[in-house]
């Protein structure tokens, strides 16, 4: 199996963690790039490039600074309070966002 393959499937399968340690590790990342992450058809493809555009990194150093992130969280998982927090976030920006669009039609 293809490495690259290995790290997008390990990657994908690691989301939810990776997604509630993101802000932490990088603070340039809003809810609204996670979110705009969890819709790409290839995650870490996506993630990446967010790494690229928002700290200028190469291809190769966004890369491995994904590799060293997937690392850390296979030996120190986030704990259950912060994987809680994330997922409350996840929930209450994706309501506020549907009372933004509804309110958004209701105006037309």
């Amino acid at each position: 199996m293809n490495v690259n393959n290995v790290n997008k499937d390990v990657f994908e399968n690691k989301w939810e963690q990776i997604r509630a340690q993101s802000k932490a590790w990088w603070g340039l990342f809003s809810d609204d790039d996670l979110d705009r992450v969890e819709k790409a058809p290839i995650k870490r493809d996506k993630y990446a490039m967010m790494l690229r555009v928002k700290y200028g990194y190469s291809h190769e150093r966004a890369r491995e600074e994904i590799n060293k992130h997937i690392t850390d969280l296979e030996t120190n998982p986030p704990s259950p309070e912060l994987m809680r927090d994330s997922l409350d976030r996840q929930a209450s920006t994706k309501v506020s966002k549907v009372r933004k669009s509804r309110t958004k039609r209701s105006n037309l």
